[in-house]
């Protein structure tokens, strides 16, 4: 993921955070998923696994509104924390005892370096101390293709997207798997997400992985809470779908014009310009 890709989010944003997040459960006999939707201006989701005894925290809310509201839920399931898995999002950590963190391979080193603390640095300017940005960065890592069972769940992590951060993807409970996006159907994807024709590739992989993992469920810390098997389709079929455009129209305004033509009147139209100048560079 591009740099300048990243800083432009935060420019995109608004300042105002009130948390009214919503929170939606999905239950899988042996463990729920309990997808926290923050509405917070960046998008993201946070999520709960609940085994039997105890739970797993998947990508901790960043702002403090969210952060109270979301700790009050987990205090409502009146079970302990057993991990907090902070994947792509490294902020919110002060809603959480830091010795129950934990962070892929890579990720603590990548968070110090001059794309994530510059994207951090235009949250902090943007939206002060509204948000989490402490110094704390997790020391407990685990490997990218590691196996885990926390609170009676198994966890299997899976490099993500080769041209995004050096996070994971994680199937959980062989029944949801978690990437860095959620996919959404009937709606254009975002620059941010397809930074380059690369990414295109790399996210069609990612997008394939997905849909052979065997999961029901797919989920990200954008986009919304959850999605089904038709959310993933649909995005496969859009990146096969640019993939032949680009390879054969030369120009941004005729690839725009393909993507309106094949996909009328489905959501996010405005997202085609930078889409458009992130392929035809």
């Amino acid at each position: 993921m591009k740099k300048n890709n990243v800083l432009a989010a935060v420019i995109l944003v608004a300042s105002t955070v009130n948390a009214q997040g919503k929170f939606e459960v999905k239950d899988f006999g042996s463990f729920k998923l309990h997808a926290y939707v923050t509405a917070d201006p960046l998008g993201d989701m946070s999520y709960i696994v609940e085994g039997k005894k105890s739970l797993v925290v998947l990508e901790p809310a960043a702002f403090h509104d969210n952060i109270k509201e979301f700790g009050e839920y987990v205090q409502k399931l009146n079970k302990p924390v057993d991990k907090v898995i902070a994947n792509y999002h490294a902020a919110g950590f002060s809603g959480f005892d830091h010795s129950k963190f934990v962070m892929v391979k890579g990720m603590p080193e990548f968070i110090k370096g001059d794309i994530y603390s510059g994207m951090m640095a235009g949250f902090a300017a943007g939206f002060g101390d509204k948000m989490d940005i402490s110094e704390f960065v997790p020391t407990k890592t685990i490997p990218r293709n590691a196996v885990k069972k926390w609170a009676g769940v198994e966890y299997r992590f899976f490099p993500g997207a080769s041209t995004d951060f050096p996070a994971a993807s994680v199937l959980i409970g062989k029944k949801v798997y978690y990437m860095h996006f959620t996919p959404v159907a009937n709606m254009h994807m975002g620059a941010i997400q397809i930074s380059s024709p690369d990414a295109v590739n790399a996210t069609l992989a990612e997008l394939e992985r997905a849909k052979s993992s065997g999961a029901a469920i797919f989920i990200g810390g954008h986009g919304t809470g959850t999605a089904d098997m038709n959310a993933v389709d649909f995005q496969i079929a859009y990146l096969k779908k640019i993939k032949e455009t680009i390879s054969s129209i030369k120009t941004g305004d005729e690839f725009i014009l393909v993507m309106q033509m094949t996909y009328k009147n489905i959501a996010g139209e405005d997202n085609l310009t930078a889409l458009a100048t992130n392929l035809y560079k």
